[in-house]
């Protein structure tokens, strides 16, 4: 009885206490403004879209497609944009195409499958990448995590080799994209959507395009295709952005299940996004 009059004396004396140092990490917050997320004490990470009444994002649309080499497929991703201001303005855009799925593996599970009592598997709510494709250019991975944590991943990946697990190293999950390439809009492809004026005609028709040389269409082959990551159309008051995202034919061959979009205004310092759009792509069918 004593131990029990204990305990109870010691959380009703604990409470006020705690309360207070809520209320205090409540007002430190408030009062900096900064109660957004933060990564490694690193500058806060704006991850909203800010509205630009002179844009307009109408449609996204996909297709997926064979590659004329025979050896993989593309996914083409098609931006309709729409300019509500009769001036031209400048914008860059990234589009981020990967596979995602979960972290379970199944090969782990033969021999003991997964504990029928238990219903939660926090595997399965954990999202990883198996391969991604970046548009204007993809980016590596370690650029992303850093150097540090780059070797600490490789040291445990070394680790589970020498135990004789298959592993090997993986990429940055979709959210990690997201942040860096939000993070670092210089390296974006830039653009103009026209107003009134409308674009010259060297301007109407952008792409990065290399078409196959002679001893390549004999060969049957077309190396520089997978380079081929845009292609922009201009008109008054319109633009139409299609960007191409190539993955290569392997094993268990999965394609790309997931698509973001991010549009900056690069005359901004700050607060530069104006575009932000991630979707599910899903099980896509082939068109042709």
């Amino acid at each position: 009885m004593k131990k029990i009059l204990i305990l109870l004396t010691s959380i009703l004396f604990s409470l006020p206490y705690s309360q207070d140092s809520w209320a205090q990490n409540q007002a430190g917050a408030e009062g900096t403004g900064q109660n957004t997320a933060s990564v490694n004490n690193k500058e806060p990470y704006y991850p909203l879209a800010y509205y630009d009444p002179r844009l307009r994002l109408k449609k996204v649309s996909f297709v997926r497609r064979h590659a004329d080499t025979g050896k993989g497929e593309l996914l083409d991703v098609q931006i309709e944009l729409e300019s509500r201001t009769n001036k031209p303005h400048n914008y860059s855009i990234y589009v981020i195409a990967v596979n995602e799925r979960d972290a379970q593996n199944d090969d782990e599970r033969k021999l003991v499958p997964y504990p029928s009592w238990r219903p939660w598997n926090p595997q399965a709510d954990k999202r990883i990448v198996t391969f991604s494709n970046i548009m204007p250019v993809n980016v590596d991975s370690k650029e992303i995590w850093g150097e540090e944590a780059y070797n600490k991943k490789q040291a445990e990946v070394d680790k589970m080799i020498l135990r004789g697990f298959e592993a090997e190293m993986g990429e940055p999950n979709f959210d990690e994209y997201m942040r860096y390439l939000t993070e670092n809009p210089a390296k974006a492809l830039p653009f103009t959507l026209y107003g009134e004026e409308g674009p010259a005609k060297d301007k109407i028709l952008v792409h990065n395009y290399t078409n196959q040389t002679p001893e390549e269409k004999k060969a049957f082959r077309h190396e520089t295709l997978k380079d081929h990551s845009y292609t922009l159309y201009s008109n008054k008051y319109q633009s139409t952005i299609i960007t191409h995202h190539y993955t290569q034919y392997r094993p268990n061959f999965k394609t790309f299940n997931k698509v973001g979009i991010l549009i900056f205004d690069p005359n901004k310092e700050k607060n530069n996004l104006l575009v932000r759009r991630i979707i599910d792509v899903g099980d896509l069918k082939m068109t042709y």
